[in-house]
């Protein structure tokens, strides 16, 4: 099948959607990330594709932002059949192959093969990470230096965030290129609710940073629903003041405090500093994805599309 165009969009969403919970459902771990999702709804500028069974419904669905980052998954029986190589296909960027990248949630064996099919090397790993929460958690007493203010989002504090996390994630591929459509577009979501996004105020009034804890029905860690630590930003010119450590307890507490009993977050693997110091905190490693990219080998061709 083509590129899905809008009308079409509305009447296989939610095949789109059930798709995602059988793959999830057989793997153990979701197919796309919290992006890649949102794009079933309203894909904006990214290319989408779809290919369905004889009966109309979804066997195999991917999408390619407008950077190169692609996302995939196929129906568990419908596996091994080429449906991902044709869905791959039709994402990758004509005449510039190279250019895209491909996440590979969990790194199941089965990606790895497929990865290797297709001349694609792992480039980037990010840990889910995973760990304990007790009443302890939630009764933790939070300190922070004298003039700083912890309260919960509220509207009018959407420039101030978007401000403060374009400069701790200036480098970021992902986070730093959250903007206001972006934002609330996140915002939109079931799962938001402000009182989950703490907000830390300087003595000068300005935000020095905030901890966005999300806690989202789905997430699950062996079978039991969790928390997450979602966003954690710290301006600049308050690094080194000894805040970082207050503000992650800060969420830990509150997500301990909605009654969850584990919490997970996201960390590269090439930033060591961060994963120590959540192993410190008694963070785990839970599962980890790969972003592979083509390594000039000979491989896939993009398609031609008129």
């Amino acid at each position: 099948m083509s590129p899905l165009d809008q009308p079409d969009r509305h009447c296989v969403a939610e095949q789109i959607r059930e798709l995602l919970d059988r793959a999830a459902a057989h793997d153990g771990i979701a197919p796309l990330s919290e992006r890649f999702r949102m794009l079933v709804d309203d894909p904006g500028e990214a290319r989408t594709v779809a290919r369905r069974e004889a009966d109309g419904a979804v066997a195999a669905y991917g999408a390619r932002l407008p950077e190169g980052t692609i996302e995939l998954v196929v129906a568990p029986n419908r596996r091994r059949l080429g449906l991902g190589t044709t869905v791959l296909r039709d994402l990758l960027r004509d005449g510039d192959a190279h250019a895209d990248t491909v996440w590979a949630h969990g790194n199941l064996p089965a990606a790895q093969a497929f990865a290797a099919r297709h001349h694609l090397v792992p480039i980037r790993r990010l840990h889910k990470m995973t760990r304990e929460l007790t009443a302890t958690d939630a009764a933790t007493s939070v300190h922070f230096p004298d003039g700083f203010e912890l309260r919960a989002f509220a509207p009018g504090d959407e420039d101030a965030w978007l401000a403060v996390n374009a400069a701790a994630f200036a480098t970021h591929p992902e986070q730093g290129r959250v903007g206001r459509q972006e934002l609330a577009a996140l915002m939109a979501q079931p799962w938001f609710d402000p009182a989950d996004l703490l907000m830390l105020w300087g003595p000068d009034g300005q935000l020095a940073g905030s901890h966005w804890t999300k806690i989202d029905p789905r997430e699950r860690v062996d079978g039991m629903p969790a928390g997450e630590v979602y966003v954690l930003a710290l301006a600049p010119a308050w690094q080194g003041f000894g805040i970082a450590a207050p503000l992650t307890v800060a969420g830990l507490r509150h997500v301990a405090a909605q009654g969850l009993r584990a919490v997970v977050l996201y960390v590269d693997e090439d930033n060591p500093r961060a994963v120590a110091t959540y192993r410190r905190l008694g963070f785990g490693t839970l599962t980890v994805d790969a972003q592979y990219a083509r390594d000039g080998g000979p491989g896939l061709v993009p398609s031609r599309r008129n």
